[in-house]
């Protein structure tokens, strides 16, 4: 594939800008005792709410096994809890603990990193468009789980709908 020079700047740019935010994750992922995967799978059962566990290893792509040790794993570690579904028996939810939700609401602890200070050194303006243009770049499937207009926390009316339940196979 041949890049245009607006392209290969574009994209320089972008893998830049994540190698800056990397340290941040891992520190982030190592003060919860977590791998990046798991930080990852952490801010995936943010966005989707309490849900069956099958439901959720399907939205990490992951095998049945797989969305287990995960599980398991996150629990030990207190960022998640399961419980039955109150409406079938057969059924396991999965959600976020307050410690769970913490590690999705920890960038109030990078205030004082360089890259916090470049970007709130940027104008108003200049942060909006950058919002608009990441936001773009990285949003969910139409109707997704965050609202662009606010922190980067789910949509209220997602973390009250519940999915309906699915039987554990």
């Amino acid at each position: 594939m041949s890049l245009t020079a607006p392209q290969r700047r574009a994209l320089l740019a972008f893998v830049r800008a994540v190698a800056l935010v990397e340290p941040l994750q891992r520190e982030l992922a190592v003060s919860h005792g977590i791998s990046l995967g798991d930080l990852f799978a952490v801010r995936t059962l943010a966005r989707l709410g309490e849900v069956p566990v099958s439901r959720y290893g399907a939205e990490l792509g992951v095998a049945r096994s797989t969305i287990t040790n995960l599980v398991d794993r996150l629990e030990r570690a207190g960022l998640v809890s399961r419980a039955a579904s109150p409406i079938d028996r057969r059924v396991t939810l999965v959600r976020l603990t307050p410690a769970g939700l913490d590690t999705t609401e920890a960038g109030a602890r990078f205030g004082e990193s360089d890259l916090v200070r470049r970007l709130l050194s940027l104008s108003d303006s200049d942060q909006a468009a950058l919002a608009e243009l990441l936001e773009r770049l990285v949003a969910p499937e139409p109707g997704g789980a965050t609202d662009p207009n606010a922190s980067g926390q789910p949509q209220p009316e997602l973390e009250q709908a519940a999915p309906e339940p699915e039987p554990v196979r």
